[in-house]
């Protein structure tokens, strides 16, 4: 009995430490498949828009292109899984009158993707009176370290911007307004 009773034992022991080993090998061949190297993550990043970029953006006429201020400078944030985040304020805009904005992202081709992000507005005494919304495709740099983009913040399809749109909504969710604007980035290293 009490032979029998070892057996059962050393068997399940065993068997226990097969499984346990097993799991280990397994574990140990998923790391090396998904670990890079710096270097191989460096690689990747020059290869796609994930990272810190810092823009400058131009509000344009969208009939003639003319801009109407001076480029204003802003950041944007692409994380992995197609989330983003962006800041910009200048004298149209400042600070205290907007929210960071918050959107998604998408590869549309080897260099080419698409981002949409909302921003909230408020007027000089801190009541929100709406959002914004900017939709446009840029283009990354052969260095991937650059990208430069249409952006339109009307509907229609012109020169400066055949992919993108930006519309300005009020608190009720009434679109106000439409416009163009130009931005290039540059990624923080």
């Amino acid at each position: 009995m009490k032979s029998k009773f070892m057996q059962i034992i050393g068997g399940t022991f065993m068997a226990l430490l097969m499984l346990f080993g097993a799991a280990q090998i397994f574990v140990s061949g998923q790391e090396s498949e998904t670990s890079d190297s710096l270097e191989d993550q460096t690689e990747r990043s020059q290869r796609n828009i994930v990272g810190a970029w810092r823009t400058a953006v131009t509000q344009r006429n969208c009939q003639t292109g003319v801009p109407l201020a001076p480029a204003s400078r802003g950041l944007l944030t692409f994380n992995e899984g197609g989330t983003m985040s962006e800041y910009n304020a200048g004298p149209a805009s400042p600070p205290s009158m907007r929210s960071p904005g918050h959107g998604a992202w998408e590869r549309l081709r080897e260099h080419e993707y698409s981002f949409v992000f909302v921003i909230n507005r408020y007027d000089a005494s801190g009541v929100f009176i709406g959002i914004q919304k900017i939709r446009a495709t840029l283009e990354l740099g052969a260095s991937g370290n650059v990208f430069t983009n249409n952006a339109v913040i009307s509907g229609s399809r012109n020169v400066f911007a055949t992919n993108a749109a930006v519309e300005i909504f009020d608190a009720s969710d009434n679109l106000t307004g439409r416009g163009c604007a130009t931005s290039i980035g540059t990624r923080i290293e």
